[in-house]
């Protein structure tokens, strides 16, 4: 499992002290920051008056496109892709020049998880089989690729891809066997697997 950072960044304008709504991008449905960012939503109201904050679905690189094109003026991202942002480097087309890093909350890891009966014991074994992992362009995805180009291979080399938002969506297809491999970046253990490995045998890729 490849471990990166979880980070809260904010628009890197001046705030005003007055009552004010605040948007601020989370995570896919099924995923820890959506109820991470409900935890912060209702710790900033209590200690801010007059402060409200809509909370929207995200994911990590959109997020920081979000909220440097003013989306949004909070949001959660990886440490590694905020600052692929600020470099103006892939998958970014330009440097995010209005974000700035607020704090670091915890690790994250980089899981791949395969039904138990599709005998994928490491990388190599993913050769022809079905994979579902985020949408093009977000960190889980990026790092999907990569390590398929690592080990020799594409994401032609696979039965079928599927590029799925929700990570609840995503163990769905596990759990009917649509699909045999599921990547994602989150938290170790994650409730999205926890959950697959209450109706699926399923085993962690090393």
């Amino acid at each position: 499992m490849g471990r990166l950072s979880v980070v809260v960044f904010a628009a890197a304008l001046a705030v005003p002290a007055t009552a004010q709504q605040v948007t601020m991008m989370t995570g896919p449905q099924g995923g820890s920051w959506i109820p991470l960012g409900g935890a912060l939503k209702n710790l900033w109201e209590g200690a801010i008056p007059g402060l409200q904050i809509q909370q929207q679905p995200g994911a990590g690189i959109a997020n920081v496109r979000g909220v440097d094109e003013g989306k949004a003026q909070i949001g959660f991202a990886n440490s590694s892709t905020t600052v692929d942002g600020i470099e103006g480097r892939a998958p970014y087309p330009k440097k995010t020049t209005k974000v700035c890093q607020v704090a670091n909350l915890y690790p994250q890891y980089f899981q791949v998880v395969a039904l138990a009966d599709a005998k994928v014991n490491s990388f190599a074994d993913l050769k022809g089989k079905t994979l579902v992992t985020q949408p093009k362009g977000n960190t889980s995805e990026i790092l999907t690729g990569e390590v398929l180009k690592i080990n020799g291979m594409t994401y032609q080399s696979l039965g079928r891809v599927n590029f799925q938002a929700s990570y609840t969506d995503a163990v769905d297809m596990m759990k009917d066997g649509h699909v045999q491999v599921f990547t994602l970046g989150t938290t170790a253990p994650a409730s999205a697997i926890m959950d697959l490995a209450s109706a699926r045998d399923i085993q962690m890729v090393p």
